[in-house]
């Protein structure tokens, strides 16, 4: 009987953008799982917006899985109360911190470093931007990807950071695993692991999804698996 490939949805930080996953999806589908990555709505984006997006393409594309990098990791309790996947493999993500109430999509010291980032029509630069280009240039595997993903890269409002989202209780509980890249998100994975999720860390920096695809999608599917 031929096995039915996992099927693998890709939730994309909205401060990044889709462009940066496309190589990851491609090695997850390489490896034998029908992978994609979520798109997202049109500007201005909102959580709620970005939310319902995510929610309509996981229906659509009948994913079972789902696999959140970075900002994303807050929306996926609010996605799976709405639609059901067996498994989310948070990929250096981060995760709400009040559990059964609400969450903030940043941590308290985020709120500084955004409000010390210049406006143009109310929105933020993208991403890339943000940073020393001496700093960020190291994340991407060449200066042509750097361009690719800052020009595709949304500009958020401020008020992204402040919209609380719900965080229904218990979403812990269901099947999750946690890979992260160093230890940037080292109190996530302390959470992972008390939560009895698999967990794997390797030995990169925050956007190792793209320029090691290949590790990743490899470590992504050994982790599905123990999910």
């Amino acid at each position: 009987m031929r096995k039915v490939p996992t099927v693998v949805l890709v939730l994309p930080s909205p401060l990044l953008g889709p462009t940066a996953y496309g190589p990851l999806a491609t090695a997850l589908t390489d490896r034998g799982a029908a992978a994609g990555v979520a798109e997202l709505p049109r500007a201005p984006l909102t959580p709620a917006a970005v939310l319902a997006a995510f929610v309509e393409q996981v229906r659509e594309t009948g994913a079972t899985t789902l696999v959140a990098h970075s900002n994303a990791g807050y929306l996926v309790p609010a996605v799976r109360a709405a639609v059901a996947v067996d498994a989310v493999v948070f990929v250096d993500a981060a995760l709400p911190s009040s559990p059964g109430a609400s969450t903030l999509l940043a941590p308290p010291r985020f709120g500084e470093l955004v409000s010390g980032l210049p406006l143009t029509d109310g929105l933020l630069p993208p991403w890339p931007l943000w940073w020393d280009p001496a700093d960020v240039a190291p994340l991407f595997p060449s200066q042509d990807w750097l361009t690719r993903v800052t020009d595709a890269a949304p500009r958020l409002p401020p008020s992204w950071f402040t919209t609380p989202v719900e965080v229904p209780t218990g979403w812990e509980g269901q099947p999750a695993a946690y890979l992260g890249f160093g230890d940037t998100y080292a109190e996530e994975l302390t959470f992972a692991r008390a939560a009895g999720w698999p967990v794997q860390v390797l030995d990169g920096h925050h956007l190792h999804l793209l320029t090691e695809p290949d590790a990743t999608a490899q470590a992504v599917l050994a982790l599905r698996e123990r999910a």
